[in-house]
């Protein structure tokens, strides 16, 4: 039987390249259903979600393992790259759902690893959170299926898509997929069908000439789509990589906005380019201050109810509105 969750499509007769799914009785199962290395708050800043229930409290959820294996991979532990031990719980949906409340969250987040090669664990997850009236989405490098990608838009309420790169050659080399365009084609896909934001971690001398050109193919996209520039603090493979420099991402995430407008480079401390300007007049609408090297906090807040420019009426794409408590 081939595995019809990630566009490797492993025969799992075989074995199947992250280990995580396995046939039973002529149905794909997950190999260790309910398993979790991590629980944590977290909030949509620091995924990051920049246009999305800004400052509410999410429950982030990461398991283990991966479909592919980025010579950088900042999680390679996790990913069962390293000789390491992963530590992991085995914990109930209910529990989960449980734990969840009892920390103040009302929304669930996948991350730390791909959310793909435990989908069947996080959908059930999904379905009890939004039984609540919760929000529910995930961080994934889009490698996913086309029917894996329709499971994922019927489920989840957003998604940030990990563009690497728009070069194949790359993806073969650093990332270990052999197509980008599984996952230029599945940011349209889901582009349409949820709220989405895409991040691109750059590794220097690698992926920084690409800034401009994957400024417009995520126009081509949509012209509103928030995109964060990530300055990738290389590990694994990559340790001794030299790291991007700052401030010429800066100079490129300024060309990028004339683009893009919704375009940010956030995570280093101090960034001047996370607030969210209106493309038409230029008014300050979101103020971020990041304090860490990954993830922001909202420190002010100026759109309008109906998420327009309070000094031009421009509608500015935001799903949801801020917890301002």
């Amino acid at each position: 039987m081939i595995c019809n969750f990630c566009e490797l499509k492993c025969d799992l007769s075989q074995s199947s390249l992250c280990g995580m799914y396995q046939e039973r009785d002529g149905v794909v199962v997950e190999s260790r259903p309910d398993c979790w290395s991590t629980v944590r708050m977290t909030l949509p800043e620091s995924i990051p979600m920049f246009h999305c229930w800004p400052r509410r409290k999410l429950m982030e959820i990461g398991g283990f393992r991966c479909n592919a294996d980025c010579s950088y991979c900042i999680n390679a532990r996790v990913m069962g790259m390293t000789q390491t031990e992963v530590s992991v719980m085995q914990l109930s949906p209910q529990r989960l759902i449980e734990i969840a409340e009892k920390t103040g969250c009302s929304g669930l987040h996948f991350g730390i690893n791909e959310v793909t090669v435990n989908l069947l664990s996080a959908l059930e997850l999904a379905r009890l959170a939004h039984a609540k009236g919760w929000i529910v989405g995930a961080s994934s490098n889009g490698y996913m299926t086309e029917a894996a990608a329709e499971l994922m838009a019927q489920n989840f309420d957003y998604m940030n898509i990990s563009l690497k790169s728009l070069s194949s050659e790359y993806y073969r080399r650093v990332v270990g997929l052999p197509d980008a365009g599984i996952v230029k084609r599945n940011i349209r896909y889901l582009a349409q069908r949820l709220h989405l934001e895409v991040t691109t971690p750059i590794v220097q001398t690698e992926n920084d000439h690409e800034i401009i050109e994957a400024a417009r193919f995520l126009a081509g996209v949509d012209p509103d789509l928030p995109w964060h520039i990530f300055r990738l603090l290389p590990e694994y493979k990559m340790a001794d990589q030299a790291l991007p420099d700052v401030f010429e991402l800066c100079r490129q995430t300024e060309q990028a906005r004339a683009i893009l407008p919704f375009t940010y480079f956030s995570n280093f401390i101090g960034s001047p380019m996370d607030n969210t300007l209106c493309p038409d007049c230029g008014e300050l609408l979101i103020r971020r201050l990041c304090s860490k090297s990954c993830g922001d906090i909202m420190t002010e807040y100026r759109l309008q109810e109906d998420h327009t420019c309070p000094r031009c009426g421009r509608r500015i794409p935001m799903l949801g509105q801020p917890c301002l408590d």
